[in-house]
């Protein structure tokens, strides 16, 4: 009867939300951007709720969280659950949702760099020791990688922990095989059990991300992770970290991280960075944001189903060095919103393709909106006899010509772009989200039809 009383209740929490939008769909996860609705009607959010497979281990990281923060611990880079239960097989979770850029958007926007991996790598390590330092046994996040780092003007956030898992010293390998290949080690494919290493070798691939804006594969490994673009001492932390056997890596990050701190000092002079303890200055994220492209808001989930954001010590592990000498909020101060996908020029896909292929895809796009523009331009200030409109009045020549090519195709091509480029150069767009930008290219479709519909009926026919 207790049983039954839990999976009704269950249901009737998950009955409170109102589903705006499914953000991520698998055989294994379902990802969904909801609404707290209240008895009257009024709605809170947004959160994300998450639907995963329990028979497959999935989302017990979750839990763990979860129960830490309801105790009263609270994290600097680890979004807040508010809520946590089963519906049969599935775990549901729902927490905060976290605004702002993924790395991928930020070494994008700021061009990968020294500098900027300065800035966020000291940040990301601080962030996954909150993982392994902070729960005991330790929290092994096990997918790493550029879209599941999240930052703001002065913090960052690590999300996604569906295939995180307690390192178990018994065990002898992983009992589920999950991860994003470029960025999960050997052990997470059956090699043996993932611990804290494993997420050094993810974090090593990491910092030759932002250095090279590339994602590692086989060819950087057998260069030994040499390029052009990464000092040597870089280079070396790199190598080490993501060392094919667990035993050759970094013992902790802690260890990667003091690595990486002497590895900046050895390359940039006094002063030129602020990377673990060297001299203070402007991020490098802040600095890409005085180029125009603002990072985005970060969210306090101020009221709804659980407990409100509130301003707390963070937790430092025994031994560990301070993470905070104050009280600091869970979430730094607003920023200005950026659409993610708008910054992509129009979602994850253009995420996924290479700048040179976006830019080459938008010449050819160009390219065919000329001759479009030329070709109305001829029809209506040149017609020939045998042409739509011939002998009819200039004004509604140029209406209906000018109408199907610049009100009812150049939207299209618009939207079929890779628009990453232009967010660079006119930062506002990025500020527009995707829907919206959609719906005005509609508008200017219907537009379009009304203005050639009346035009042409001014227009002899042939």
């Amino acid at each position: 009867m207790d049983e039954l009383s839990e999976h009704l209740d269950a249901l009737a929490r998950d009955g409170c939300y109102r589903v705006d939008a499914v953000m991520k769909e698998s055989a294994f996860e379902t990802t969904q951007l909801v609404y707290f609705v209240g008895a009257n009607g009024s709605e809170q959010g947004p959160y994300v709720r998450k639907y995963l497979d329990g028979d497959a281990g999935l989302g017990a990281a979750y839990e763990r969280l979860w129960r830490a923060q309801r105790s009263g611990r609270r994290f600097l880079h680890l979004p807040l659950v508010l809520d946590c239960h089963a519906v049969g097989s599935r775990r549901v979770v729902v927490m905060e949702f976290v605004r702002g850029e993924t790395l991928a958007d930020v070494v994008y926007r700021c061009d990968p760099s020294v500098a900027l991996a300065c800035d966020v790598f000291p940040k990301l390590c601080g962030a996954v020791r909150e993982l392994h330092e902070a729960f005991d046994p330790p929290l092994i996040h096990r997918d790493l990688k550029p879209s599941n780092v999240m930052l703001t003007r002065d913090n960052l956030t690590l999300i996604d922990f569906g295939i995180a898992r307690s390192f178990d010293e018994a065990a002898e390998q992983d009992t589920h095989h999950f991860g994003t290949r470029a960025y999960a080690p050997p052990e997470q494919f059956g090699y043996g059990q993932s611990d804290a290493r494993t997420d050094v070798y993810a974090l090593g691939m990491l910092l030759y991300f932002c250095l090279t804006e590339r994602t590692p594969d086989a060819k950087a490994r057998r260069a030994g992770y040499r390029d052009e673009g990464i000092p040597e001492p870089f280079r070396a932390v790199v190598e080490r970290a993501a060392s094919f056997d667990p035993r050759d890596r970094y013992a902790s990050v802690r260890e990667l991280e003091e690595a990486f701190g002497e590895a900046a000092r050895r390359v940039l002079p006094p002063g030129g960075s602020r990377a673990a303890g060297m001299a203070p200055g402007r991020s490098a994220v802040a600095a890409g944001e005085a180029k125009g492209a603002a990072a985005a808001q970060a969210q306090a989930a101020s009221a709804g189903p659980a407990a409100g954001r509130q301003t707390a010590v963070v937790p430092e592990p025994a031994g560990a060095a301070p993470l905070s000498s104050k009280a600091l909020p869970i979430r730094p101060a607003p920023l200005p919103a950026v659409s993610r996908a708008a910054a992509h020029g129009g979602g994850a896909f253009w995420g996924r393709v290479p700048r040179w292929a976006g830019v080459a895809w938008d010449v050819a796009l160009a390219l065919l909106s000329v001759l479009f523009l030329c070709v109305a331009t001829d029809l209506a200030f040149s017609p020939q006899p045998g042409d739509t409109g011939y002998g009819g009045p200039l004004a509604a020549r140029v209406a209906a010509y000018y109408g199907i090519a610049v009100l009812m195709f150049l939207p299209g091509f618009f939207l079929a772009s890779d628009r990453r480029p232009l967010v660079r150069l006119v930062p506002a767009l990025g500020r527009v989200p995707l829907k919206t930008q959609v719906a005005a290219c509609l508008a200017l479709l219907a537009i379009g039809f009304v203005v050639v519909t009346v035009a042409t009926g001014f227009l002899p026919r042939t």
